[in-house]
């Protein structure tokens, strides 16, 4: 196998592992189902992956690699504390109509506290580490009050708003939508969320 075939065998594993984890959960997929569906043999899968569980374990890493690029391009291509958090928030919901609570269900459930550490701390890093980049840059430009005044932390803000995001996720609606309309929603949403968290709702 030349090394071109072998990554783009490696690719499309990790692609259609990564659908059908988040589709349909760990205990319903199988590496012969996977296999199947990526029309390579069950010895090429575990060629690449020890077992089912260090597939799913690739898959969660891969995701979140992705997800920490993506945010830190658009801490990059946005200044304002508003338009990096109405960014990341229509990034959120256009790219997560998977159902995270599942995700988060497998992972405590499914893999050793070793690996539900190292996930966390990739998690951190991906997810995490952006929105309080993000806050801090706020506060710098005095765009938004500092944490200590309201008796919290950057990272305690930084949950809120993940939090917030995640509240507002319909992953199996959002799943039905053609990307324009999702990308319309998301943006509704986002204008939603962004207007609450800066400006509350009191009259």
């Amino acid at each position: 196998m030349s090394s071109i075939n072998h990554k783009e065998t490696y690719r499309t594993i990790i692609n259609t592992a990564q659908r059908l984890f988040m589709e349909l959960g760990y205990r319903a997929v199988s590496t012969r189902q996977i296999a199947q569906i990526c029309d390579v043999s069950q010895p090429a899968i575990y060629h690449h992956f020890k077992n089912k569980q260090t597939l799913y374990i690739a898959v969660i890493q891969h995701m979140l690699h992705h997800t920490e690029n993506d945010l830190k391009a658009i801490l990059s291509q946005f200044t304002t504390f508003q338009e990096r958090l109405t960014q990341i928030s229509i990034y959120m919901m256009v790219h997560f109509e998977i159902d995270l609570a599942q995700m988060f269900h497998d992972i405590s459930h499914e893999l050793s506290l070793d690996d539900q550490k190292l996930l966390h701390q990739e998690w951190t890093k991906g997810f995490l580490t952006p929105v309080v980049t993000m806050i801090n840059d706020g506060v710098i430009k005095k765009e938004i009050k500092k944490p200590e005044s309201l008796d919290t932390t950057s990272t305690e803000l930084a949950y809120v708003i993940l939090n917030l995001i995640k509240s507002i996720l319909e992953p199996e609606s959002f799943a039905k939508l053609p990307k324009e309309e999702r990308q319309i929603k998301a943006k509704e949403k986002a204008k939603l969320l962004v207007e609450i968290f800066i400006n509350g709702i009191r009259a």
